[in-house]
């Protein structure tokens, strides 16, 4: 249902992504029927957020923009030495931006971890603001969210199971 696009309007090939690279997000494994006037000019980012508000697009979910901007240059007229050169020094960039982010997120957690060794154990304790639990006190970030609260399924006389209406 969306434009396939192309680098090139000339060239008549084939398109410059094929939609096998892309990780399918599981937001967009439903199927929806989005009304919009035909004059309307559907785009991708549309499409996203006809799935999900918080979901990014096709063109900002690429793993490797560097590889798009690159076919754009050879296309433009770039050598195509030059604009391998261009696509190394970006993909280096990016790779030491998420690099240091990365680095700077364990340093953060490392400083808010107390760290206790006994010989035998090493013991590790975080601040935890119990406050931050959630309307219903079994939010993700909680401690013991994934053991602490059982399911509602196998409860005994509060939970009506079969239907008591037909719609």
């Amino acid at each position: 249902m969306l434009p396939i696009w192309r680098l090139n309007e000339e060239s008549s090939g084939t398109p410059f992504e094929p939609i096998n690279e892309l990780h399918v997000h599981p937001y967009t494994m439903q199927q929806i029927f989005w009304p919009t006037s035909e004059s309307r000019h559907f785009t991708r980012e549309d499409a996203s957020a006809a799935f999900h508000p918080k979901l990014l697009s096709a063109d900002k979910r690429i793993p490797h923009p560097e590889l798009v901007q690159m076919e754009k240059d050879i296309l433009n007229g770039r050598p195509v030495w030059d604009a391998s050169e261009r696509f190394k020094q970006a993909a280096m960039e990016s790779e030491r931006a998420a690099a240091e982010k990365q680095a700077a997120k364990a340093e953060l957690e490392e400083k808010m971890t107390a760290r206790v060794d006994t010989g035998r154990f090493e013991f590790r304790f975080k601040q935890y603001n119990s406050d931050n639990v959630g309307p219903k006190g079994k939010s993700r970030s909680a401690v013991g969210w994934r053991y602490g609260a059982p399911l509602d399924d196998r409860a005994k006389g509060h939970q009506i199971k079969i239907p008591t209406s037909v719609p």
